[in-house]
C-alpha cells in the first residue's frame, strides 16, 4: 500500500479551569485576614503596655510638664489605635502610601515634645511598610523616617540640656559634646534597629509570598487534575461505548419499525442489539479491569479484541504483535488506540484488510495500523474520525503519532512510545 500524504496531529491544549482565579483570590483573602489580625494584636498589646507604664511612672509625680507630656502621648496612642483597624493590604498604592505616612507622622509629636519613647510603634510602622510597599518605597520611607525621627530628637535636645543641667550637672559640663554624642547614639540605634526590622520583615514577606504561591499552585494542580480526569472519562466513554451505543440505538429503532411489518427482520435487529449491549457491557468491564489489573497481558487482550470485534466476512484483520511486558497505563492506552482505530476503519474506510503490527524497538515500542480502504484527505477536517482521542492517548504516554493517508490509497497510523515510558519511568 503506497502512502504519500504525511501529517502530524496537532497538539490540543487542555483548557484551564476558570475557577483557578477564584481559588487564588480566596487564598489571598484568607492570608490577608490572618496578617491583619496578627498586626492588630501586636499593636494593641504595645498600646496597652505603654498606657500602663505611663500610669505607673506618673502616679506619684504629677506636674504641669508630666500632664502635658501624657496628654500628647495619649493623643498619639489614640491615633495609632484608630489607624490599627485599617490595614490597606489590597488597596491602591496611593492609599497604602498614605497609610504608612499617617502611621509615622502621628508619632512625631510624641518624639518632639514628650519624654515618652514610642520607637516601638515606629518600627512597627516600618514593618507594615514591608507588607504594603515595594522595596524602593520601603527604602525611601526608612530614610525619610530616620531624618524626621532624628530631627525630632534634635528639636528636643535644648529642653533636655536645660533639664539635665539642673538635675545632672556633672554629666552636662560640655553641652556640645553631649549633643553630638546623643545624636550619634540615636542615629546608630535607629540604623541598627531599622536594618534588623526591615531585613526580618522582608524575609517574612518573601516566605509568606512563597507559601501563598505554593498554595495557589497546589490548587491549580488539583483543578487541572480534575479537568484531566474529566477528559479521560469522556475519552473512555467515547472510545468504549460511543460507537456501540450509537449502533445499538440504530438497531433498536429498526426493530421498532419492523416489529409489525417484518417480525423476522425485527428479531434479527433485536439479536444484533442484544449483541451490541453485551459488547458494551464487556467494554466497560474490560476498561475497569484494565485499570485495576497489575499483570495486564497486552498481546492476549489484542487477540481477544480481534476475535470479538464485530465485522462482516469481507473484512480480514491480520494481527502481528509481540509487545514486551509494559506498565499497566501504557498497555491500556495502546489497547484503546487499537480498538478506536479498528472501529474507525470499520465505520469509515470500507476496507477489506486491516493489519495491526506491534513490537519493541531499541527506542521504545512501535505500533502500526494500516488498511486498504478509501482513505481520506489529510488537509480536510478529520477530527470527527476519532483521531483526536488517539492523539490524546499518545500524548499521555509522551509518544508520537503519524497519520498517512490519501483518497483511494488507504490509511496508515504509526504510534511510537519512548523507552522511558516502556520501562515505567513516566512523568
Amino acid at each position: 500500500m503506497q502512502m504519500q500524504g504525511k501529517r502530524k496531529l496537532k497538539t490540543r491544549k487542555l483548557p484551564v479551569n476558570e475557577t483557578t482565579n477564584g481559588i487564588n483570590a480566596t487564598t489571598t483573602a484568607i492570608a490577608s485576614s490572618s496578617l491583619r489580625r496578627t498586626l492588630l494584636w501586636v499593636e494593641w498589646t504595645l498600646i496597652v503596655i505603654h498606657v500602663l507604664v505611663m500610669v505607673i511612672n506618673t502616679a506619684g509625680d504629677l506636674n504641669d510638664i508630666t500632664i502635658r507630656h501624657n496628654v500628647i502621648a495619649l493623643c498619639v496612642l489614640m491615633g495609632r489605635a484608630v489607624l490599627s483597624f485599617y490595614f490597606p493590604l489590597n488597596r491602591p498604592l496611593w492609599q497604602r502610601r498614605t497609610y504608612i505616612f499617617l502611621e509615622i507622622f502621628v508619632l512625631l509629636p510624641a518624639q518632639a515634645f514628650t519624654f515618652w519613647g514610642l520607637s516601638l510603634f515606629l518600627y512597627l510602622a516600618l514593618t507594615k511598610s514591608c507588607f504594603l510597599l515595594d522595596r524602593r518605597d520601603i527604602m525611601i520611607t526608612a530614610i525619610a523616617t530616620g531624618i524626621a525621627w532624628l530631627g525630632c530628637d534634635a528639636w528636643r535636645l535644648p529642653g533636655m540640656i536645660i533639664w539635665a543641667r539642673e538635675n545632672m550637672p556633672e554629666y552636662w559640663e560640655n553641652p556640645q559634646r553631649a549633643i553630638v554624642a546623643s545624636l550619634i547614639n540615636n542615629t546608630g540605634v535607629y540604623i541598627a534597629a531599622c536594618t534588623f526590622v526591615l531585613l526580618l520583615s522582608l524575609t517574612v514577606v518573601s516566605e509568606r509570598r512563597s507559601r501563598q504561591k505554593a498554595l495557589n499552585l497546589a490548587k491549580e494542580v488539583e483543578t487541572l487534575a480534575t479537568a484531566l480526569e474529566r477528559t479521560r472519562i469522556a475519552r473512555e466513554i467515547h472510545d468504549s461505548l460511543g460507537h456501540s451505543l450509537t449502533t445499538l440505538d440504530v438497531q433498536l429503532e429498526l426493530a421498532q419499525r419492523l416489529y409489525e411489518r417484518d417480525p423476522h427482520r425485527a428479531a434479527d435487529a433485536l439479536n444484533a442489539a442484544k449483541t451490541l449491549a453485551s459488547q458494551s457491557l464487556a467494554d466497560v468491564r474490560r476498561s475497569v479491569s484494565a485499570m485495576r489489573e497489575e499483570g495486564f497481558d497486552l498481546n492476549g487482550a489484542m487477540r481477544m479484541l480481534i476475535e470479538q470485534f464485530p465485522r462482516d466476512l469481507a473484512l480480514q484483520i491480520d494481527l502481528q504483535t509481540n509487545f514486551p511486558q509494559l506498565p499497566l497505563q501504557t498497555s491500556h492506552q495502546l489497547y484503546c488506540i487499537v480498538r478506536e482505530a479498528l472501529t474507525n476503519v470499520q465505520k469509515h474506510s470500507r476496507a477489506t484488510h486491516i493489519t495491526v503490527r506491534g513490537s519493541q524497538t531499541p527506542n521504545g515500542v512501535l505500533l502500526v495500523i494500516s488498511d486498504n480502504g478509501i482513505g481520506f484527505d489529510l488537509c480536510a477536517t478529520w477530527e470527527g474520525f476519532g483521531l483526536r482521542g488517539m492523539q490524546e492517548r499518545v500524548q499521555i504516554l509522551d509518544g508520537e503519532i503519524k497519520v498517512e493517508s490519501m483518497p483511494g490509497r488507504g490509511t496508515r497510523i504509526e504510534v511510537k512510545i519512548p523507552l522511558k515510558v516502556v520501562k515505567g519511568r513516566t512523568r
